[in-house]
Order: C-alpha cells, then sequence, then structure tokens
C-alpha cells in the first residue's frame, strides 16, 4: 500500500490526538483501567463497538486505550462544530449522515386508530413531503414509511405502540429525511481493506440511561458490504466503558474488551440469501456481546443498589483488582434485571436504602466504615498520619486555586446550562449527564490559554517593561500554568478523603467517653447485618438466574474466602450492637435488645 501526503498528515495529527487524549483522561480521571487488553488484534480489519454514555469523552478514552490508529465514524453535525469539527477532520474521522439531524417539521397534524400502521393526516402535504424511506417522528415514536397512499394517507412500516392523544385535532410530527451512506460505506470498505480499525457506536447519539439502547444496523452493513468489496474476515469487537462519575472530576474510568465476532464469506452468502434476517442476527450477537461488557441496570437507582452490594459482598478491607469487582457487579446485574420485583430484592433494597442514608448523615462512604472499628491507640497514629498529609495537600492543592478556580467555576456553570439544553432537546436523555465532562473539557480547552495568556501579560507587565521579557514571561505562563493546575488539581480531589477519615477520629474517642453513644455502633452493626444479608440474599437468587451462577461466582470471589469471613461476621455481631437499637422505619418507635 502507498503512502499518501494525507495519510502522513492524518497519522502525525493522530499521535498528537492520543497524547491530547492522554492528559484529558489523566487529567479528568484518577485512573483508567483497561480489562481483557489480550483481546484486542492488533493487526488486521476491526471494527470496535462502543456503548455511548459520555459523548465526546467515549472517543477519547478508546483513542488513549487502543494501540492502534482508528477512524471514529462521527455524524456530519459534529464535523460542523469549530473546535470538535477540525480536531475530527485532521485526525482522518468519516462523517455520517444522520436522519435525526435533518429532521424538520411537518406540514399538518396525523391521526391513526390503536393497533394499526396507516396514518391519516389533518391538513397534511404527504405525496409532496414524504417519500418510502423516511421516517416519522412523533412524541417518542419513530417509524419509517412503506407507502405514501395520498397527500392525506400513509402506510407505516409498524403500527403505533401508543393511542393518538387527539384524534379529532391529530398531532404534530417530524420528517426524518432517508439519507445517503454510500460515500460513507465507500470510506469504511476502503478503510477495512486496507486492515484498518473502525470505531462506531452503533446507538446513535449520547445519553445517560444504565442500559443500551436499541442498536443501528448499520455497524453490520458496514461490515458485509466490506467483506463484498475485498475485505478480509472482519472482527467486530464490542468494547463497554464505564464511568465510576461520568461528569465528576477524578472519577474513575473502566475499558472492558468483549469477545469478537468474526464476519465471514459465510455470512456474505447468507447476506444474498436473506438480508433482512442476517443482519439481525449478526445485530443481537452484536448487542449480546456489549450487555457482556457493562454493568447495566433498569434505572440509576437499581445500579447504585448494585455498585453497593458489589462493596458489601466481599470481606471488609480486601483488596479486589477493578475486573474483579467489575465482574462482580456484572452478575449482581442479572438478578436485579430477572427479579428486581421480587419481594427478596425489595426487602434488601429497603434495608440498603436505610443504611445509605446513615452513610450520609455520618458524611462516610461504604468503604470506609471500617475506621470506627479501630482502637482509640489506632484512631491516634492514623489521625496523626491525616493531618499530616491533610496540610502537605492542602499545600499542593490550593497554592494555585485562586487561577484554576475561576476556570472551574466557568466551566461548570456553562456545561450546566448545555445539559439542559440537550436535555430539553432529546426523547432518550434522562439527565443530560452525558454532555456535561465533554463539554467541560471544551470549554477548558478554548478558556485555559486565555486566561494563562492574561495572567502571563498581568505578570510580565509587573515584572518588566521590556516587551521581549514580557514574551518570555508569557510563553512561560502558558507552558507551566497547565501543568501546576494538574498538580494542584490532583492533590486537591484527595482532599475530602482525607477530611472525612479525619473526622472519624473524634468519633471514636466520643465513642470512648460517652458508652451510651449509638450512632457508629449501629453503622457498623448495620454494615455488617448487610453484609450478611446481601450474601444470603446472592446465594438465594444467584443459582434461579442460571445453573452456572453460582460458579463464574466462585471463580471471582472464591467460596472459602467468603465462608470464613461470614463466621467472622457472626461472631463479631454480638460485639457491635448497640444498647438500644432504633428501628429505622420509624422516627418514633424505638426497642430495647
Amino acid at each position: 500500500m502507498q503512502i499518501t501526503t494525507a495519510d502522513f498528515r492524518v497519522f502525525n495529527f493522530y499521535m498528537f490526538i492520543k497524547w491530547m487524549s492522554a492528559v484529558i483522561l489523566r487529567s479528568f480521571f484518577m485512573n483508567t483501567t483497561i480489562i481483557n487488553e489480550e483481546r484486542l488484534p492488533l493487526f488486521g480489519p476491526v471494527i470496535l463497538v462502543g456503548n455511548h454514555n459520555n459523548q465526546f469523552i467515549d472517543a477519547a478514552t478508546l483513542i488513549y486505550a487502543v494501540p492502534r490508529q482508528i477512524s471514529f465514524l462521527v455524524a456530519q453535525k459534529t464535523l460542523g462544530r469549530k473546535l470538535i469539527g477540525f480536531l475530527a477532520k485532521l485526525a482522518g474521522c468519516i462523517p455520517v449522515h444522520r436522519q435525526e439531524d435533518l429532521k424538520y417539521m411537518g406540514v399538518g397534524k396525523i391521526k391513526w386508530n390503536d393497533g394499526e400502521n396507516v396514518v391519516h393526516g389533518i391538513g397534511s402535504n404527504f405525496t409532496g413531503d414524504l417519500n418510502v424511506g423516511d421516517k416519522l417522528f412523533f412524541g417518542r415514536e419513530k417509524r419509517g414509511i412503506r407507502n405514501v397512499v395520498s397527500d392525506t394517507e400513509l402506510v407505516l412500516d409498524a403500527p403505533v405502540s401508543r393511542s393518538c392523544k387527539d384524534k379529532n385535532s391529530g398531532e404534530e410530527f417530524w420528517i426524518l429525511p432517508k439519507v445517503d451512506l454510500s460515500e460513507t460505506y465507500d470510506a469504511v470498505s476502503t478503510a477495512l481493506r486496507f486492515g484498518n480499525s473502525i470505531a462506531i457506536f452503533p446507538e446513535g447519539g449520547s445519553h445517560d440511561q444504565t442500559n443500551l439502547l436499541p442498536l443501528k444496523p448499520g455497524v453490520v452493513l458496514m461490515a458485509i458490504l466490506s467483506l463484498i468489496d475485498g475485505a478480509e474476515d472482519i472482527v467486530i469487537l464490542p468494547v463497554g466503558l464505564a464511568y465510576s462519575d461520568s461528569h465528576g472530576l477524578q472519577s474513575n474510568t473502566t475499558v472492558y474488551y468483549g469477545t469478537g465476532i468474526t464476519i465471514t464469506q459465510a455470512d456474505v452468502e447468507e447476506f444474498h440469501v436473506n438480508r433482512y434476517a442476517v443482519v439481525n442476527r449478526i445485530l443481537g450477537v452484536i448487542e449480546k456481546g456489549l450487555n457482556h461488557c457493562m454493568v447495566t441496570a433498569p434505572n440509576k437507582d437499581i445500579k447504585g443498589w448494585i455498585d453497593l452490594c458489589g462493596g458489601l459482598y466481599p470481606p471488609e478491607c480486601s483488596s479486589i483488582p477493578v475486573n474483579k469487582a467489575f465482574e462482580l457487579r456484572k452478575i449482581f446485574s442479572r438478578i436485579f434485571w430477572k427479579y428486581g420485583e421480587d419481594e427478596s430484592t425489595k426487602e434488601l433494597i429497603a434495608k440498603l436504602s436505610v443504611y445509605k442514608t446513615m452513610l450520609k448523615n455520618s458524611y462516610l462512604h461504604d468503604n470506609e466504615v471500617w475506621l470506627l472499628r479501630q482502637s482509640l491507640h489506632s484512631a491516634t497514629l492514623l489521625f496523626i498520619e491525616q493531618a499530616i498529609m491533610l496540610t502537605c495537600y492542602s499545600f499542593l492543592s490550593l497554592s494555585f486555586l485562586p487561577l484554576w478556580f475561576p476556570l472551574y467555576c466557568i466551566s461548570r456553570w456553562l456545561a450546566e446550562n448545555h445539559r439542559k439544553k440537550a436535555l430539553k432537546a432529546s426523547v432518550v436523555k434522562l439527565e443530560g449527564a452525558d454532555v456535561v465532562a465533554s463539554y467541560k473539557i471544551l470549554v477548558l480547552m478554548v478558556i485555559t490559554p486565555l486566561f494563562n495568556l492574561g495572567y502571563g501579560l498581568a505578570l510580565g507587565l509587573y515584572l518588566s517593561r521590556d516587551p521581549k521579557e514580557i514574551a518570555i514571561i508569557v510563553g512561560f505562563c502558558l507552558c507551566i500554568l497547565p501543568v501546576l493546575y494538574y498538580i494542584n488539581l490532583r492533590y486537591f480531589n484527595e482532599l475530602p478523603m482525607l477530611l472525612r477519615r479525619i473526622r472519624v477520629y473524634p468519633l471514636i474517642v466520643m465513642g470512648k467517653i460517652n458508652v451510651w453513644r449509638e450512632t457508629e455502633k449501629e453503622l457498623i452493626a448495620m454494615r455488617t447485618q448487610l453484609q450478611l444479608l446481601v450474601r444470603d440474599f446472592v446465594h438465594k437468587m444467584g443459582p434461579k438466574v442460571s445453573d452456572t451462577f453460582m460458579d463464574e461466582l466462585t471463580a471471582i470471589m472464591p467460596k472459602v474466602v467468603i465462608d470464613s469471613d461470614t463466621s467472622r461476621l457472626k461472631r463479631s455481631m454480638s460485639h457491635w450492637d448497640p444498647i438500644f437499637a432504633k428501628h429505622y422505619y420509624s422516627d418514633t418507635t424505638e426497642e430495647i435488645i
């Protein structure tokens, strides 16, 4: 293959984008963990398919994690944005025209009868406005057009799943015109024929839901059409992207490689016989593979309970690798999906909710409750250690606070405004959290150099009137201040944890002085009871999910470890039982035990 000047430029610019992605991720996230990295093919045509919960951050995460040059499929609308569009074009991204980006309000209104796929128009002009292949969008419904009968009647590809809100006046509707994707398919086919890698988010736009949106069939069509054009067998690799907090500074991110799906000539032959069947079959395999790479949940609350159970099931203070903790939450999610409405599940959630409220009132995290078990001697030593660390970290984190804190406030304010706007314009977003982190970073990429330039000019004019010296000072500020901000930010995000740990010491001291003080004992006792309850719940409900559930669980967390710790917890329960045990479902009742 001959390397053109354009290819050479794209490769070199991609290296710059990769470096920039590394800087962004290391600044925004505390840790990035890659699981099953050995599953990524380093050579040959690969299509990476990922969930899309964090807008541009998802792309930056893949660029950072994948040791290959990736050509992303990017919406044409995104390429029209100044900063992102400029970077995407130089990095060789492939544009995609999306129907959603071209939608416009239809003339007149529509109505339909329940259970039918025939739509009638009121004051409409279907023959002039619509063509077969276009889609109608009304409410949360999106239906393809099978046939345009007249100006006031058309046939959809499937019945509408809900009743018409107003069968007399009708409902407003939007038109999503059919788009020509031939240029996109050609570009993808060319890249895959040369053995390159493509990345696509088949859900379409980003969202903040806790499970996958319906996947679009384009990824399967691209693979099969590329094989028809002469590409070798293509591997479709599911990649799960998970964030402990999608828009919180210094949170953690996880990249989970699934099992590759090979598209072969046998699929092409089947495609020629029954196109619809083979596309749906492969799309189903991709969806199953993606779900296996994620911790999914019916809703955000359930996702929180799954995470909490993942922290309560292992022995206290045990060092569990990130990949094991991720696998543990994955199999727990299967219980909540299948038995979320079971009485046992509801009872567990009710008790977890009480415990979560107690943690909130105590200003502690679940993994910090063990600190309350310390002896006074151990707590004193820890207090001295944490106080020294707090002093050092405060100096390292607050020394340049007046310079970077305005940047933080501006980016947060603008990102919140953008979130509200994105939420209003979307029908799939729950809170719009998926756009916050990306917008913060875009804002900071623009305003940080401007602020540093201003700081440099102010410092230069204060120290000198010589233009050369001022220029040197400005250049120094532009280069050094971002590094200092990064150091400050790293240590700044450790301060809340240190403050929480320091606060534990007076709680332990007060507990030793006042033996009637129950708050800490109640929290310790509650966590111990919940650990036993979660284990019983998992061991009871898990085998109902699948016959292999317990084998999978044992592979993650050995049964002998759990059994040994369970015995320890049962022996230690009486030691931490409070003198007065409150009934947390009522604010007024107490019982003496």
